[in-house]
C-alpha cells in the first residue's frame, strides 16, 4: 500500500510549499490530494522504468539472442542515482528529481517527461483506513 503524501527531504511544515514549486518548476497546476501520484513504471527505449516517490530510479532492460537454435532471455537491472520527489499527471507525464541538486547526477533530465504510464499508484488518501 502506498504511504501517505510525502515529499523528501521536506519537513512536514514545508512539504506543500515545496510541492507547490516542483509543481510549478514542471509547469503543470498542483494536483489535489486525492491525484497525487505515489509511482508511475513507463517504457522509454525498450527499457522498463519505474520512479517511486522518495526512491532511485530503477528498471530493466530484456534482450534476447540465439545460441545453437535457443533464443536465450537476459535481463538487466538498471538503475539510475537520481531520488523522484515528485510526479505529476498529464499529457506527457513530469517527473522531478533530485537531479543537479547538489551533486547528484542522472541521465534523465530534470524534469523529464513520460508518455502513458504502464502503472500507476497514489499516495494513500488522508484519513483512509490502512
Amino acid at each position: 500500500m502506498a504511504p501517505a503524501f510525502f515529499v523528501p527531504s521536506s519537513t512536514p511544515e514545508t512539504q506543500e510549499a515545496d510541492y507547490a514549486d516542483l509543481a510549478k518548476a514542471c509547469g503543470v497546476s498542483l494536483p489535489k490530494p486525492v491525484e497525487r501520484i505515489f509511482s508511475i513504471t513507463y517504457l522509454h527505449d525498450r527499457e522498463e522504468w519505474t520512479a517511486t516517490v522518495g526512491e532511485q530510479l530503477a528498471g530493466f532492460r530484456v534482450r534476447y539472442s540465439r545460441r545453437r537454435s535457443r533464443e536465450i532471455e537476459r535481463t538487466t537491472r538498471l538503475f539510475d542515482p537520481a531520488v523522484v520527489l515528485a510526479i505529476f499527471a498529464g499529457i506527457p507525464y513530469s517527473v522531478f528529481t533530485n537531479q543537479g541538486i547538489g551533486e547528484t547526477r542522472s541521465r534523465w533530465a530534470n524534469p523529464f517527461l513520460v508518455g502513458s504510464p504502464t502503472r500507476m499508484a497514489y499516495f494513500a488518501a488522508a484519513g483512509a483506513r490502512t
